[in-house]
This record gives structure tokens, C-alpha cells and sequence, in this order.
């Protein structure tokens, strides 16, 4: 479900991102167009511009830039359609959606997710939980930590459960769509404590479940449903969000026990993939939320892959991280076992926590030895690092294995011609060759199509000057098109290199823009829209690759 297009840009009309900016932060309108402390980093003299008439703000100190829809998903840490959902509230408006039908859908199956979280919160209070809450204690959890997490439990009966199913006219249709049976028509949770997991509105959208016996895998979620997007949602409490705000960083850790023991340790800034693989989503998702993150996986080969996994997902995101580990004591498998033993040590192990890379290099020290299986594996992690990331990395092994920083850059470059150089130039080179391999296809492309462009291939041509120089130039000149024209590729290779060759030259545009905008003493709003409007179309080639 979402919102029609034409209802947003009629709601955009009607507002004034000054009546948000103003009652935010500090700032002063004159006329249509105002200047204010920018609320998204600490500063004492205005920097952040605005406008009325355009309805945008950009910050020259930060440059956090945007709508008035992105200046209320940046300042009340909100989705798009939230934000503009939020917006519409204040002043009164309707919205149209484009499919009412479905939206009506998603607060129909709420109110049945709400129903059945009372039932699975009733069986804990009866006697059939004794198990259960034995369980609980001997891991630290009493009945003012299951009331307050909202921890609950299913027992064997079923058939009982349907029946009160029946009573509040949910059938087995609305259990499969609410991700609570499986394809083959089985109830997925027996015998197990339930774990409620929340969207941002802190509504259930789904439950993880801890087995009381042997029956199916330890720990099992609800399957994806209309409500539950396992690539998109993580496991945290209540106060999440606000204790994001007010800490300023999220512990990222991996199950359920784990997210609880920090929140009994005072930490309720913490939140879980669910016990299955951290996904790009779920790391942008926190990443609205903060920057920062401090990492805590179980302490062994599965936690320390899940450790990597991150440095690799982190920059397929459009943001900068920071991110660093709890270095956890090897008596302990976990975090919950840590709580479990020696709650009071967690303060100092707070202490002593290290940036990414430095924690998996260290990792590989505490197991290995032989310089050069260290260096292959920092190898392995530099195809994940920034020029600079790599430059910062070998000062830093350097000294780990008492090795010359000059040895281990020949060495990084003889290693292998694929993997990244440290050196600068050859780094812009790579770019620059990986860059141009997808402009030769696109303009094969234009060659074979007797220079007939397409709307994807005029949108490009009009962020290059320098591209769109060098297609007419083939165009005048016949035999200069020749070295085009044997190029083969695939139409799945075609359309990687549009998406790929978008994205290039708008981030470049996206760059010059702003440099105009905040060069020139009249500052031109217009300016700063066009640059809205290519992140929007940058989002969508983002999404096809």
C-alpha cells in the first residue's frame, strides 16, 4: 500500500517546512526563506537554510539536505510514508492511497496479531507455562521481565488454540497470511516461549520462538507475511528508539536472550537480526536511527563470519558507520551468558571495545601466527575498505606483526592484480576502468540502435556533458562507431551497466550541484530540488541491481 504521487505533491503545496523547522530548532524567517541551527549536528551558529517556496533545507555544516518530508524522517527518525502520514496530521489533510483495499488489509490483520498475542500472553499466566517460566529463571527473567518484555508462550494444544481462534473469526487463511503456518498447513509454533517482535509503531508484527524440547529447530520465527518482512525487521524492545536517541548508538547483537540481557543490564538501545543473517535492510534501517554501532555476535565461527558479514554490508548502504565490537571474554559464548554468570563485569567489557577492522585482525592474531595466513586474511577484509580504510589498516598491522608498512603495500599489490591497491592512483584507475567497461556497453548500445536513445539513456546523456560530447562526436564521425559495433553482451548485462552508469555520473552531478548552490552568494533553491530529484531516480536504479 501506498500513497498516490498526486496526493503528496498536493499536500507539499499546503505545507511550510518552516512550521517544522521552527518548532525544532532554533531560527529566524525572513520572508519565504529563513537560516537555523541545524538539529542534526552540534553547532552555535545557524548553518541549516530553508525555504517556503520550494519547501527544502539544506545544512552547509552537516549536509543534511532535502524535503520537507526528509526533514521530518530525519528529525523524528520515521519512514517516508510515516513522515508523510505525520505531515497530513498536522494540517488536516486526507490522503489518497493507491490501494485502499490493502491498507484496510494491513489494520485488519493488526487487530488479529493483537488478538492472538493475548492469547499467547494468557497461556503464560496459566499453569501450563510452568515449564516455561522455569526456564526463564534459570536465565535470569522473573515475572516483572516477562510482563514488561512482553514475553509469552504456546503449549501443545492446538486444538485449543484454534478454537479461540474460531471464537474471534480468525480462520487458517489468516494465520498463513499472519505468518503463523507453514505452506504445507502446519502451526509452526508448539511448546515454545514466544518473543514479540515490533515495527517502529512498536505494533506485533511477528514472534521468534525458543523450543521447550526437542521437537524442530531451537529457535524458530513466524514465516514472511503481510505484516513481517524477515529481510527488514529485527528483534527490540519498546524503548528502543527512545533509548537510541538518547545514548546516541545501537548494540547490534544476535538473539533474543541476548537483546533481553542487555535491556536488564539498563541497555535498551539494542536490537537483533532474529537469529538469522544481518541483512543490508536491517542495517539501514538502523542507520536511521544512528550512526554508530557496537557489535556483541556469540563468540564463535558463525558470530565471528556474521562479524565480517558487516564490514561487506556496510558499504552497500549510502551512509557512513561507525562500528566497533565488544571484545567478549572467551569463557563466554554470548552476551546472555555473560549475564547469566557475572552481570557486574559488563561495564568494563563496555570499556573495551575496538573499531571493526582492528577486532577481526585481532581475531586472526589470537588463532594464527604465520605472518603471511594474517596478511592473506587482511587481504580478504581490504576488498571491503576505502583507500584511506586500507592506508589507516596497514599502519595498524604494521605494528601487530612488526612488519614494515612498505613490505605489506608491495605485498598487497604483487598478491594479486583483483584485489584492491592501496596506492591512490591505481585506485581511481580501477574506478575509473569499471565505470567506462559500462559505458562501452551502453554506447554499443546507441551504435547498434542507429544513436536512437531511450528515456534510461537521455537521462544519462543529460548529467555528462563530457558522455553525451562523445556520443555525438561517434555519431559525426562514422568510422570512430566501428570499435563498437563487435561488442556482445547480454540484455542482463545491458541493464546492469544503464543502472551502474546512472549511478556514477549522478552522484558526480549530485556533487557539482551542490558545490553551485553554496558557492553562489544568491542562493538558488532550485538547485538543491534538482539535486532531490536525482537521489529519487538514484533510489530506483538502486533497486535493479
Amino acid at each position: 500500500m501506498g500513497i498516490a504521487r498526486n496526493s503528496i505533491e498536493d499536500l507539499k503545496k499546503r505545507t511550510k517546512i518552516s512550521d517544522f523547522i521552527l518548532s525544532t530548532t532554533t531560527g529566524k524567517l525572513r520572508g519565504a526563506k529563513g537560516m537555523a541551527l541545524c538539529p542534526f549536528h552540534g553547532e552555535k551558529t545557524a548553518s541549516m537554510s530553508f525555504t517556503d517556496v520550494e519547501n527544502l533545507f539544506h545544512c552547509f555544516g552537516c549536509k543534511m539536505g532535502g524535503d520537507v518530508f526528509k526533514y521530518i524522517q530525519e528529525i523524528n527518525n520515521l519512514e517516508f510514508q510515516d513522515a508523510v502520514e505525520f505531515v497530513a496530521d498536522n494540517y488536516g489533510f486526507k490522503l489518497s492511497y493507491t490501494d485502499t483495499g490493502q491498507n484496510e488489509d494491513f489494520k485488519k490483520y493488526q487487530a488479529k496479531m493483537n488478538i492472538i498475542s493475548d492469547y499467547f500472553k494468557e497461556t503464560m499466566e496459566s499453569k501450563v507455562s510452568i515449564k516455561a517460566l522455569d526456564y526463564l529463571e534459570s536465565r535470569g527473567f522473573d515475572s516483572t521481565d516477562i510482563k514488561k518484555y512482553n514475553i509469552s508462550f504456546i503449549d501443545s494444544d492446538i486444538e485449543k488454540f484454534q478454537k479461540y481462534c474460531k471464537k474471534n473469526e480468525i480462520n487458517n487463511q489468516d494465520l498463513k497470511r499472519l505468518g503463523f503456518m507453514s505452506s504445507n498447513g502446519n502451526f509452526l509454533f508448539k511448546n515454545r516461549i514466544l518473543f514479540p517482535i515490533l515495527n517502529i509503531r512498536t505494533e506485533i508484527v511477528a514472534f521468534g520462538g525458543r523450543a521447550l524440547d526437542d521437537f524442530g529447530p531451537k529457535y524458530l520465527n513466524s514465516s514472511e507475511s503481510l505484516l513481517y518482512k524477515k529481510n527488514k525487521n529485527l528483534y527490540f524492545t519498546t524503548d528502543f528508539i527512545s533509548s537510541v536517541k538518547k545514548r546516541g548508538y545501537v548494540f547490534l547483537v544476535e538473539g533474543y536472550f541476548d537483546v533481553l540481557a542487555l535491556n536488564k543490564l539498563g541497555y535498551s538501545n539494542v536490537a537483533s537480526p532474529s537469529g538469522t543473517a544481518l541483512t543490508t535492510q536491517q542495517l539501514d534501517v538502523i542507520s536511521r536511527y544512528t550512526k554508530k554501532i557496537l557489535l556483541c555476535f556469540d563468540n564463535d565461527e558463525a558470530g565471528l563470519a556474521a562479524t565480517e558479514r558487516v564490514l561487506e554490508l556496510r558499504n552497500q548502504l549510502g551512509t557512513k558507520l561507525e562500528i566497533n565490537c565488544l571484545n567478549l571474554p572467551q569463557n563466554y559464548k554470548d552476551l546472555s551468558e555473560l549475564f547469566e554468570n557475572n552481570p557486574k563485569s559488563f561495564k568494563e567489557l563496555l570499556k573495551d571495545n575496538y573499531e571493526l577492522v582492528e577486532f577481526l585482525i585481532d581475531k586472526s592474531l589470537s588463532v594464527n601466527n604465520d605472518k603471511q595466513r594474517i596478511f592473506e586474511y587482511f587481504q580478504k577484509l581490504s576488498q571491503h575498505l576505502s583507500p584511506l580504510e586500507v592506508d589507516v589498516s596497514l599502519d595498524l598491522l604494521s605494528k601487530k606483526i612488526n612488519t614494515s608498512k612498505d613490505i605489506l603495500k608491495r605485498e598487497l599489490n604483487f598478491q594479486s592484480k583483483n584485489q584492491i591497491d592501496i596506492d591512490k592512483t591505481s585506485v581511481e584507475s580501477k574506478y575509473t576502468n569499471a565505470h567506462l567497461v559500462f559505458q562501452d556497453i551502453v554506447t554499443a548500445d546507441i551504435v547498434k540502435s542507429n544513436f536512437s536513445f531511450n528515456e534510461q539513456v537521455t537521462e544519462i546523456l543529460n548529467l555528462s556533458d563530457e558522455f553525451k560530447k562523445s556520443i555525438n562526436e561517434l555519431e559525426k564521425d562514422g568510422d570512430k562507431d566501428n570499435q563498437y559495433k563487435n561488442i556482445s553482451y547480454t540484455y542482463e548485462q545491458y541493464s546492469e551497466s544503464i543502472s551502474r552508469l546512472y549511478l556514477h555520473y549522478a552522484n558526480l552531478k549530485i556533487d557539482t550541484l551542490i558545490e553551485e548552490f553554496e558557492s553562489s552568494k544568491n542562493k538558488d533553491f532550485s538547485l538543491l530540488q534538482s539535486v532531490e530529484d536525482i537521489k529519487k531516480k538514484i533510489e530506483i536504479y538502486q533497486s535493479t541491481l
